[in-house]
């Protein structure tokens, strides 16, 4: 009797419980509602100033003060999800606008799209890094999402190449921990014969291999997500890709972040035509080439000592138009618009043969998972 009484009332308990997140949920939906009036309007408004509808610095500033907030259950991370959404939504309220990526769907290119911007716009896969500059460029989409360097295997040459030749701009930036799954249909590890992937991808899980597939024969792939789809494909074969392509191909994950080291994280950059506003943390990207003469690298890179500006990156690459010359990238913290950002940009331009500014824009904050 007594047990029969308990269960009773923990059953009255779950249905109480349940009642008042319903009643939460409701007051969230008309809230969320309000919100996307409200975002409509704002969005007349910047129209009626010309004034684009994305503004990259003040959705970083709005992120970083709702996250600060976090408490209790609701960790930051949740809440970056769950108002990157919001944000996505009100943003496409203002304007719908077209997001290329470097494809194919479910690649981790595509992953940095969707965590960055949200899925309330329309996400378009170019099959090769120029083709996303070249969709920005002409206009079929707003944003692109390439990337630009690998904690584990350096720099993307072709899209620092790319800046060169296409009169883009970077918008902003995000890190994302590439955490590498075991995909496939068949549940049983050793009844698995194939395992499809990107050579970089293997590469990165080759110790994770050796130990628990010895079996199995490498089949390499163009992508983790071309992987994922032949997977998809046989019942004895495995793909190494990402939890968004399970989803998408519709497989089951064996096993998760079978990567050998738990440090990969690639840096992603959002490139378009806007020039963003500076914001409480930014970045400035610059390319720039040298003229033959000694010290010509020390004088060009010089004014951000002597403006005590941080340089965070500074990588070279030889330039496709010139043998034996390079073309230089660097990153610094700080923005256009900062006076002393400005000013070493103008002396550094006066000793460049070729300077180009990339962009100011919000940096990127903890990586993604």
């Amino acid at each position: 009797m007594k047990q029969t009484t308990h269960g009773a009332r923990n059953v009255w308990q779950l249905e109480n419980l349940r009642g008042r997140i319903d009643s939460i949920d409701n007051k969230i939906l008309s809230l969320l509602v309000a919100r996307q009036e409200l975002a409509w309007k704002i969005g007349k408004h910047k129209k009626a100033l010309g004034l684009d509808t994305t503004d990259p610095g003040r959705e970083q500033e709005v992120m970083g003060k709702l996250m600060a907030h976090g408490r209790g259950l609701l960790t930051p991370q949740a809440i970056r999800a769950i108002f990157t959404e919001i944000i996505s939504a009100s943003r496409s309220v203002q304007q719908a606008f077209r997001v290329a990526y470097l494809g194919p769907e479910g690649s981790f290119c595509h992953q940095a799209g969707v965590r960055f911007l949200g899925q309330a716009h329309e996400l378009c896969p170019g099959v090769s890094i120029e083709d996303v500059f070249s969709l920005v460029e002409k206009d079929l989409c707003t944003m692109g999402v390439v990337p630009v360097e690998n904690s584990y295997h350096g720099t993307v040459g072709d899209t620092l190449d790319l800046f060169c030749e296409y009169d883009l701009r970077v918008q902003g930036e995000i890190f994302l921990r590439i955490r590498h799954n075991l995909l496939g249909n068949q549940r049983d590890k050793k009844a698995l014969k194939y395992l499809y992937s990107h050579p970089m991808a293997l590469s990165q899980c080759r110790m994770w291999i050796k130990e628990n597939m010895p079996q199995v024969k490498i089949m390499e792939t163009g992508s983790t997500s071309e992987a994922a789809q032949k997977a998809a494909e046989k019942e004895d074969a495995a793909a190494i890709a990402s939890e968004l392509a399970a989803q998408i191909y519709n497989l089951s994950i064996l096993e998760k972040g079978i990567e050998d080291t738990s440090h990969n994280v690639t840096r992603f950059l959002i490139i378009g035509k806007g020039e963003p506003k500076r914001s409480e943390n930014n970045k400035t990207s610059v390319l720039f080439s040298l003229h033959h003469r000694p010290g010509s690298l020390y004088r060009a890179i010089e004014p951000l000592a002597r403006h005590n500006i941080n340089m965070t990156k500074i990588e070279s690459r030889p330039a496709r138009t010139r043998k034996w010359e390079y073309l230089f990238f660097v990153d610094m913290q700080g923005h256009k618009q900062d006076t002393h950002v400005d000013r070493a940009l103008k002396e550094m331009k006066e000793v460049c043969c070729f300077f180009k500014h990339l962009g100011s824009y919000p940096a990127g904050g903890e990586p993604w998972d």
